[in-house]
């Protein structure tokens, strides 16, 4: 195990492009109420008083840069944090927000801004893999018991011990990603998220265990479990 990152040596991009549709909101997702606090403003927290993050660039739609502008000075971070419109699709999105990073960091850490509940030690444990990998991503393992289906029949039983759970943060050799963003240009259909994209390109993609209560707030019921969540924090 390596030693950690020095103070300020990893800049982050947070992706808010998602759109609230499934819960049944027209607003990007990023900026629903959570505790009274739109949703992005828990992981900018996090990352803005991380002592390895030197800069965060925050990707959100144009139909919401005045409430980014809002939730980015309500935070009064002492980091700088700037905000840039995405793009079309996610990795044009996030190639936007690495192209505006303006220290001369070697590594970048890409997060979804639908998961509020990053940590310090999640990001730590994924900062460590940069001694064995260019890319890195979170992951979770799977409890459930999975099984493919047909019509009302189930089929056949997965073997979970093979399978996991890809979240967000992600962590990149920043030089690396930007080569596969210029390869992303020509893929169809396009990668779903930067670790795919890695993958694609013939790169490793490394594994950081994660914590499962960061998940990606994406339905009704998330939301639910979010609000529970942190009423169960306040209470400690």
């Amino acid at each position: 195990m390596g030693m950690p990152l020095k103070n300020n040596t990893v800049s982050v991009v947070v992706a808010a492009g998602g759109m609230g549709k499934r819960l049944g909101k027209d607003a990007p997702k990023a900026f629903i109420q959570l505790g009274g606090k739109a949703l992005i403003t828990y992981s900018l927290d996090v990352f803005s008083h991380h002592a390895s993050v030197a800069e965060i660039v925050l990707v959100a739609p144009a139909s919401a840069v005045r409430q980014a502008e809002q939730c980015i000075t309500e935070l009064q971070s002492s980091k700088i944090i700037t905000l840039i419109e995405g793009g079309e699709h996610r990795w044009q999105s996030v190639k936007n927000g690495v192209c505006a990073i303006q220290k001369p960091c070697e590594w970048v850490l890409v997060h979804d801004a639908a998961r509020p509940f990053v940590t310090n030690e999640v990001i730590d444990s994924l900062l460590l893999k940069r001694f064995a990998h260019r890319c890195a991503t979170t992951a979770t393992p799977v409890t459930d018991t999975i099984r493919t289906f047909e019509n009302d029949l189930c089929i056949e039983t997965i073997d979970r011990s093979k399978l996991i759970r890809v979240g967000t943060p992600q962590l990149f050799h920043r030089e690396t990603l930007l080569e596969g963003f210029t390869r992303a240009q020509t893929m169809s259909p396009p990668p779903t998220d930067e670790a795919m994209l890695m993958e694609q390109c013939g790169i490793p993609v490394g594994i950081a265990w994660g914590d499962p209560l960061n998940f990606k707030i994406t339905t009704h019921s998330d939301l639910v479990m979010a609000e529970a969540i942190l009423l169960s924090r306040q209470k400690k």
